[in-house]
């Protein structure tokens, strides 16, 4: 058998369910580090290649599916990417012009990413223009999941420091999945906009800081951060079998810290 299917499955600490005094220990850089490498262990695991069996698939049933991936890739770019920095600018105090321009050189970055993967799409003779994608259920779950936060610390908890966190291992040349699935100029295409991704990132991380300031901003960011990564786990892993592997390690999931010393617990 397999060592991935023996593999212990991961179980992430569920810091929003932390008591007070176990909350505000970490001062606001500890807070930020932790939410980060919690997404980042969770990232590890979702493309880690030892978690999942290869399937052959038939060449066209492959270009189709490759097609569909990147066509939500580029649908992503523009309602992840795009739509939540702007309603960060919006909350954002007027005098706060270093973080407001950093969100919209974000923005400016999200629409070459959606025209890269669009670029992909039609290379592949698909359907690229994102007003006719049918959006699975997941993707708008994870959607609606950012865009119910009120605060600019609670967005930057479930878009910057979640799904950017996760997109910086989609170019690793080791322990990635993607690499096994993709053809060579679908996984250029990822390499491309990896580029971008430490600033989004680094504005992640200076927004959760800054926001860091009171237990009820840590329990809200903690709670955005773990209702998107729970969506995004079965989303990014529905996509990876789509492209034609099996997942035979159970898929990560949150718990409540007793019990475990998983990360975040």
């Amino acid at each position: 058998m397999s060592s991935g299917a023996t593999a212990r499955a991961l179980r992430l600490g569920l810091v929003s369910g932390w008591d007070d005094e176990r909350l505000g220990a970490p001062d606001p850089k500890e807070f930020a580090y932790l939410l980060h490498e919690r997404a980042l262990t969770l990232a590890d695991d979702v493309y880690d290649p030892a978690a999942y069996e290869l399937v052959e698939l038939e060449p066209q049933d492959y270009a189709g599916r490759l097609a569909f991936y990147l066509r939500r890739r580029s649908w992503a770019e523009w309602f992840f990417g795009t739509v939540t920095p702007a309603r960060q600018i919006t909350l954002l105090p007027e005098q706060d012009v270093a973080m407001r321009l950093r969100l919209a050189r974000q923005i400016s970055d999200e629409v070459r990413h959606h025209d890269v993967f669009a670029r992909e799409v039609k290379r592949l003779g698909g359907e690229w223009r994102i007003t006719t994608f049918p959006a699975p259920a997941g993707l708008m779950r994870m959607h609606h999941a950012q865009l119910g936060k009120q605060s600019v610390g609670e967005l930057a908890a479930a878009n910057q420091y979640s799904g950017e966190v996760v997109l910086s291992v989609q170019d690793r040349v080791d322990g990635n999945i993607l690499r096994l699935l993709l053809d060579e100029q679908a996984m250029a295409a990822i390499e491309d906009i990896e580029s971008d991704e430490p600033a989004h990132i680094a504005i992640g991380r200076d927004l959760v800081r800054a926001h860091a300031v009171s237990l009820a901003e840590r329990r809200r960011m903690a709670v955005a951060q773990e209702v998107f990564l729970t969506a995004l786990i079965v989303q990014h892993v529905t996509e990876i079998e789509s492209l034609g592997a099996h997942r035979i390690r159970p898929v990560p999931s949150f718990e409540p810290a007793s019990g475990t010393a998983d990360a975040g617990g």
